[in-house]
């Protein structure tokens, strides 16, 4: 399978203004969606908990944890998700959180994002 890229915008939780992140990584392996500190910051996030990441070569870091308003171009939806601050200006991944919350799940034959089914069970 091909990778997934998609165009947001993020702003503050309370609504403010919201900016473009254009060509998003789809990471469905990611819990949460990770921006650079330095997008967060001038959306004046600030980070409501640390979690210790590990990475793939086992090392691990703290990284601040916050929320933001996040649109996905095309759903007409926006939401406050869960967002990872990473140190990498370069890192910018939209994580299983959030597209669960759009109701969004990859289509590998088409290499994009369709609604996500929902299934109700009786408890």
């Amino acid at each position: 399978m091909g990778q997934v890229f998609v165009n947001i915008l993020v702003g503050h939780p309370d609504g403010s203004e919201m900016i473009p992140i254009p060509e998003v990584l789809v990471d469905t392996g990611s819990a949460h969606t990770t921006l650079p500190i330095k997008t967060l910051e001038s959306l004046h996030i600030t980070p409501n908990d640390y979690v210790t990441v590990e990475f793939a070569n086992q090392e691990k870091a703290d990284w601040a944890v916050g929320e933001a308003k996040i649109q996905i171009r095309g759903s007409g939806k926006i939401w406050t998700c869960p967002v990872y601050f990473s140190p990498n200006e370069d890192e910018c991944l939209l994580g299983a959180t959030t597209l669960e919350t759009f109701g969004l799940m990859v289509d590998p034959l088409e290499q994009g994002l369709v609604p996500k089914r929902v299934r109700a069970r009786s408890i």
